[in-house]
């Protein structure tokens, strides 16, 4: 193996284990010392790596760790632009439909009479990161609930934010249920995948402060760009609950 190539196996190496999160990685003079090699090899590492997609240069703030994967807390209620950002990574949403239709029984149950008399709303959207297709999310709402967004409003840009901002709904709380599965034809498309390519299958409820719902959405997420953690608080008055019960 060439000298670069081990120095750009070893970063790789290092990079990786320090977790799915973006952030600078040391200057190319740092990097000479530490390998005991010239300026000209680094360089040639480094460039391996961006050609990998796993470093990118940003004029005047250096060079940075660009994680192939999104860690995404299960616990969060980021939305997609914010949480993309944070990863270092370049959002936009598309909305591929938006369409308003009678609500059906099943509807009038979820939303309420109230809100179902109105009708809902079915809204499809792409978000992609770095121009790749990442998320295929197809969202029900009640009408009154998204009054007055239309769907050039939602082009590159947070539901929950325009919900808040133009008819003061909040979402507070967030169910969502994960599955594995393969995707089909149509959804492959719209992702740019091969068809039975594996991805997360998410279903979620958002609700208010008052338990309304929101929003229901059934989402695709490419699980070669996400990957899901949860973190968990260690109870220490359970601990010692349990310890003197022993």
């Amino acid at each position: 193996m060439i000298r670069y190539q081990e120095i750009a196996y070893d970063l790789r190496g290092s990079l990786e284990a320090a977790g799915d999160l973006t952030r600078a990685i040391a200057s190319e003079s740092e990097l000479c010392q530490r390998y005991s090699a010239s300026r000209t090899t680094i360089r040639a590492a480094l460039k391996q790596l961006e050609n990998e997609g796993l470093i990118e240069r940003r004029q005047g703030k250096g060079t940075f760790y660009k994680p192939p994967h999104i860690a995404k807390n299960l616990g969060s209620i980021v939305d997609f632009h914010t949480e993309a950002r944070l990863a270092g990574r370049t959002p936009t949403t598309h909305v591929v439909a938006m369409d308003t239709r009678m609500a059906t029984p099943a509807d009038t149950v979820l939303f309420g009479l109230p809100m179902a008399r109105a009708g809902v709303v079915e809204l499809t959207r792409l978000r992609k990161l770095d121009g790749q297709p990442a998320v295929l999310q197809r969202s029900l709402l009640g009408r009154s609930v998204v009054k007055g967004i239309t769907a050039g409003m939602l082009e590159n840009a947070s539901l929950y934010g325009l919900l808040a901002e133009h008819n003061g709904i909040r979402v507070a709380t967030i169910e969502e249920t994960l599955v594995p599965c393969q995707v089909e034809a149509q959804d492959a498309h719209h992702l740019d995948i091969p068809v039975g390519s594996a991805v997360f299958r998410s279903h979620r409820v958002a609700r208010d402060h008052e338990g309304t719902v929101i929003e229901v959405s059934d989402n695709l997420i490419r699980g070669d760009i996400y990957r899901f953690t949860i973190r968990r608080q260690v109870d220490t008055a359970m601990q010692d609950t349990m310890r003197g019960a022993i």
